[in-house]
This record gives C-alpha cells, sequence and structure tokens, in this order.
C-alpha cells in the first residue's frame, strides 16, 4: 500500500467542509453538544439525541445539509427558535438543519409596506425592526417564538382578529425542496407550492425566508392581565362569552382566558386583554365585561406594541423546561360549557393550565380553501398544557388532566386544533385541503424525506 495515500474524510469532516456554518455532533464535549441540541420543551418524552446539529449560514448551506442527510439516510428536523411543543424541531440519530444561529436578517421595505426575514428570525427579531418605522406583521404572542414553524403552521397573533393569521399576510415564500432546488414562491410563480407552505408546516422543504404584508401599528395600546377568584369564575366566563360571540365585538380586541395554579387547592381565573387602537376606547370596550366582578389585583395598562408583544418571553425564553400540550378547536359559534370549564380548573395540578382563546373577526372571512391552513370558523381555541412538571409522578398527573379535560369537553369540540399547539393526524389537522396536499406533496417531496412535522405521505389514501 502507498504510504502516501490520503485518507479519506469522515462523514462529519465531509459536511463540516462544506459548510460556512458550523456543526455539532454528539462526539463532541457535551456541554457543548447539550447546548446546541438544546430546544424548548424539555419533555424527557420528546428524545432529543440528534447526531449533528449544522447552523447553517445562508441557502447553500441549506442544499447542503439536505444532500448531505440524503446520503448519509439520516432523518432529518427543521428549527427556527426551537418552539415547536410537540418537539418537531429535533430527532433521534438523525440531523438538525438549525436556521436560528445565523438566519435571522430582516429587512423592511417602506415603499412598498413589507418586510423581508430570513427563517431562522424570532419574532421578536422582525418586531425589533419594523416597529421602529412604525408598522408591524402578523406574527405570534410570543417574542421568543421561531417564525419559520410559527409561520408555516398558521401563525396566530394578537393582530390576527384585524389582519388573519400569518399566513393570510404573507405575499412570497423562499424555499428548499428535497432535491436541492431553490425556489421562490407566489401568488404567480410556483402557486401550489406558495399555497401548500402557508400551513402546511415543514412538509415541502426548508423555507430559509419569507416576505410579508406590513401595516401600521399603533403607538400606544392597552392590555395585560386581569386577575378573578374562582368564586367569580362563573360570572367572568358568561361575560366572557358575551363579549367575545357580540357580532359587534371589535376586531381590535384580542383577549384570552387562563387558569392560574397558586398551589393545588388555589386558582385564580385570569382574563389578559389586549386592545390594539387608542387606549381609551379599549378601557371602555372591555369596562362592562371585566367589571362583571371585583378582579383581585389588575395589570392591565396602557403600554406600547412592542413592550406587550414580549409579555410571556420570560416564560419562553428559558429552554429545557418540560411541558405536556393539548390542544381542540371549539364548534363555530357554540357557547362555553361554563360549568365544564370550571370543573377542569379546579381538578388541574399545580402545574396545569387551561388557555382559551378567542379567534373570529379577520381570521373567519378567509375561505378555508384559500390556504393550506383550513380551521377559520371556530370562535375558540381550548389549549390544555401542564408546564414545569419535576418527576415522572407529577408528569403522570399532568397527562391524565389533560386526557380527562378533553374527554369532558370533546362534545363540543369540532376535532380539530390549531396546528402550532398540536400535533394530530393529517386528516384532522387539514380536512378538505389534505386532498390537494398530498397532490402537492408528490410533486415537490414524493420520497416523503420532509417528515418531521404533522406529516403529509404522499402515499396517503384519502376517504372518498
Amino acid at each position: 500500500m502507498n504510504g502516501d495515500t490520503e485518507k479519506s474524510d469522515s462523514p462529519l469532516d465531509e459536511l463540516k467542509n462544506s459548510l460556512r456554518g458550523d456543526v455539532v455532533s454528539d462526539l463532541d464535549e457535551p456541554e457543548i453538544y447539550n447546548a446546541a441540541k438544546l430546544i424548548w420543551n424539555g419533555d424527557w418524552e420528546i428524545d432529543n439525541s440528534p447526531k449533528y446539529v449544522a447552523h447553517v449560514r445562508g441557502v447553500t448551506d441549506v442544499q447542503q445539509v439536505i444532500k448531505f442527510a440524503q446520503k448519509q439516510k439520516l432523518p432529518f428536523a427543521v428549527r427556527c427558535g426551537g418552539h415547536s411543543l410537540k418537539g418537531l424541531s429535533t430527532n433521534n440519530g438523525g440531523i438538525v438543519l438549525d436556521l436560528g444561529k445565523y438566519m435571522k436578517a430582516v429587512r423592511v421595505d417602506l415603499d412598498t409596506e413589507t418586510v423581508w426575514f430570513q427563517g431562522g428570525c424570532l419574532v421578536k427579531d422582525v418586531d425589533m425592526e419594523t416597529n421602529p418605522f412604525g408598522y408591524a406583521t402578523v406574527l405570534g404572542a410570543v417574542g421568543n417564538a421561531g417564525t419559520g414553524g410559527l409561520v408555516s403552521g398558521g401563525g396566530f397573533g394578537y393582530f390576527s382578529r384585524m389582519y388573519g393569521l400569518s399566513v393570510d399576510n404573507v405575499l412570497e415564500i423562499e424555499v428548499v425542496l428535497a432535491d436541492g432546488t431553490f425556489v421562490v414562491c407566489n401568488e404567480e410563480k410556483e402557486p401550489d407550492l406558495f399555497w401548500a407552505c402557508r400551513g402546511g408546516q415543514s412538509n415541502f422543504g426548508v423555507i430559509t425566508a419569507f416576505r410579508m404584508r406590513l401595516f401600521e401599528c399603533p403607538k400606544q395600546i392597552y392590555g395585560g392581565l386581569v386577575l378573578y377568584d374562582m368564586e367569580d369564575a362563573q360570572a367572568m366566563l358568561e361575560a366572557f362569552e358575551k363579549f367575545s360571540l357580540d357580532p359587534n365585538c371589535p376586531r381590535q380586541a384580542s383577549t384570552h382566558i387562563y387558569s392560574l395554579s397558586l398551589s393545588e387547592d388555589q386558582k385564580l381565573l385570569a382574563v389578559q386583554v389586549c386592545y390594539l387602537g387608542d387606549p381609551d376606547e379599549g378601557k371602555a370596550a372591555y369596562k362592562p365585561f371585566l367589571a362583571s366582578a371585583v378582579c383581585v389585583d389588575d395589570q392591565s395598562k396602557v403600554t406600547t406594541y412592542s413592550e406587550y408583544q414580549v409579555f410571556s418571553d420570560e416564560v419562553y425564553r428559558i429552554k429545557g423546561i418540560p411541558s405536556y400540550w393539548r390542544s381542540r378547536n371549539m364548534k363555530p359559534r357554540i357557547k362555553l360549557p361554563i360549568s365544564d370549564i370550571i370543573q377542569v380548573i379546579l381538578a388541574s395540578p399545580p402545574e396545569g393550565i387551561l388557555v382559551i382563546e378567542h379567534f373570529g373577526g379577520k381570521i373567519s372571512d378567509v375561505d378555508p380553501s384559500a390556504t393550506a391552513y383550513r380551521h377559520r370558523d371556530h370562535d375558540f381555541v381550548m389549549t390544555f398544557t401542564g408546564f414545569g412538571f419535576q418527576n415522572p409522578t407529577s408528569r403522570q398527573k399532568v397527562k391524565s388532566w389533560i386526557e380527562d379535560s378533553t374527554e369532558l369537553l370533546e362534545p363540543v369540540c369540532s376535532g380539530g386544533s390549531y396546528l402550532n399547539y398540536d400535533n394530530g393526524a393529517a386528516k384532522v389537522s387539514f380536512g378538505k385541503n389534505l386532498s390537494r396536499l398530498v397532490e402537492i406533496k408528490k410533486k415537490y417531496d414524493p420520497e416523503n424525506f420532509f417528515k418531521c412535522n404533522i406529516n403529509i405521505s404522499p402515499d396517503l389514501i384519502l376517504d372518498e
């Protein structure tokens, strides 16, 4: 054998040499590897043990990582902010393509009133560029959430009742397909792909950038939490229902109900108000609702949208805290099952939280077939979570509470869910849009390379 024969590169060296970005593997020091693979949900039943994490710097890096994953026959996941509630931004023994470390550029175009941003941006990255110009777009209600998964899964935020979901405000998407092709899609170019990427999650490619519509952002808004004793839950839930189902409910109002557990036996009902308009008008609009009982603490105030948008950021900033989630859309134009909701709250473990969000408004104006995101006719979304459990016993209590609660409330639910909160079967998640999505999947990803998502299999057999 010739002693001068060069030793061939290992797969890891091959990957590193092909990228401008950097790669961490499970062979690196545990501290480095654990930091690189960290995601927001630390539930130990999520198998977060990828072989490689590739921090890409651009489109060509994305193409190289896809090529490498296919050559090595590795499971593949895309991570933007790592906030997938169900752990869809990681895998076991595969490769995670991370957009969030480097691909965070944002560009505001004041002439066209649009914003272009890369898929690794967090919500707050976009807000920090648009808000100083007096603009905003529809993104999530948490500044630390990644935009890539948020937008491709629908995108519900405080402005949604006024302007629709994120997918309703996307004008153009840049995506790398399974064969490595880079595509810019919109209503004129690759319109089927454009339609599918607005609600079809990561089933069709790696989204590297979005261009979205901007709208004027009010300089001041009214919002915050108002807390009530559970003794007044009946009155407050009745008032919430009346306020939300009123045909004249202002679209500037975005309202959430939370249950809060101070201990196993002490619960509170929280009303989160947000009025994206004149603060005095907001106070007047909410006054009859909030005055339905005497609150124990009123934290609502006049503030700015940028300050309010990071309302929940401290919770979502810390990665690795275990949580368990389930979400259900309520049937359209149905009244709240108030006695059952109170029963659910009172039965919750200390880590348990019930959230009821008011949808409707512009969301419901859009035809269900206009984008891949179909669920638009409901007024309320109920989400059950257990947050911060520390051992298998407390996790099981959370899981049992969520299962019992969803079973109790199932008669008022439609079967679907807000896709970014849950990951049900494709037939339930996409409904009548699924047949078109399957055909588009066959065209753009016939081998189902992109499947770490609510998967749309190209081989899916649909009911006639």
